[in-house]
């Protein structure tokens, strides 16, 4: 048993350290879609098997045990702020939160890689709805252009028939012209989107990590120390 000072509760925060925010409903995919870090409960959403929820305990509950340990310590009577803890289990939780941490790590490049993954579906889906676009300008451009020879290898070729032509280019020509821009105009909010949620996803990132160094620091720093009375008199 050892005396150490209790620390003064932290108040709770995402574990990101940053608010929640609804994802984008604009698009196919949402943030929802992305993999969740947190892994207590099984696909169908009940509670996971104990031994399989313990593989899966996050450091933030190794973190939280050891906050409960101090806060459930009892103190002295002349020193309130400073108690007694069991030296073997605070250092088991230490243990297991150093053992954890590179898991932890691992998820959350998961996470970015399937940021990415996704970022580069949405720039296949938006070459594909460019190149068809592309496509059926052409495709009209064609028809118009061999409608307009037909119509000059007529004999009565009258100024009539050129204007008409010249009027369905012209509209054929406006009509390329939309479909080309509002297919630019979807694939620049598509990337925007993604541009921003990708941002978004990084910060809570380094934001999670920030908050891990931090926690791991402070409780490196609350470690119990030996001190004079704890060894045998001689």
């Amino acid at each position: 048993m050892t005396d150490m000072t209790e620390p003064h509760p932290e108040p709770e925060t995402d574990p990101t350290g940053t608010e929640a925010s609804t994802p984008t409903q604009r698009h196919r995919f949402s943030m929802d879609d992305l993999p969740d870090l947190r892994e207590t409960h099984d696909s169908d959403g009940g509670v996971t098997p104990a031994h399989e929820q313990a593989e899966f305990t996050t450091v933030y509950d190794a973190i939280d045990a050891m906050e409960r340990m101090l806060n459930e310590a009892k103190g002295s009577i002349f020193s309130p702020t400073a108690v007694k803890i069991d030296r073997d289990d605070f250092l088991e939780q230490l243990q297991s939160l150093k053992s954890m941490l590179p898991v932890q790590l691992e998820r959350a490049s998961a996470l970015m890689r399937e940021a990415e993954r996704r970022l580069a579906d949405a720039q296949s889906q938006a070459n594909v709805i460019i190149t068809s676009a592309q496509s059926r300008a052409a495709d009209m451009v064609r028809d118009a252009n061999e409608q307009v020879r037909f119509m000059a290898s007529q004999e009565n070729v009258t100024q009539l028939a050129r204007e008409k032509a010249r009027s369905m280019l012209d509209k054929a020509q406006s009509k390329s012209d939309h479909l080309t821009q509002g297919a630019d105009r979807y694939c620049i909010g598509v990337m925007n989107d993604l541009e921003e949620q990708l941002h978004k996803l990084e910060r809570d990132v380094q934001a999670g990590l920030k908050v891990l160094e931090d926690r791991q620091q402070k409780a490196a720093e609350q470690l119990p120390r030996l001190d004079e009375g704890d060894y045998p008199d001689d």
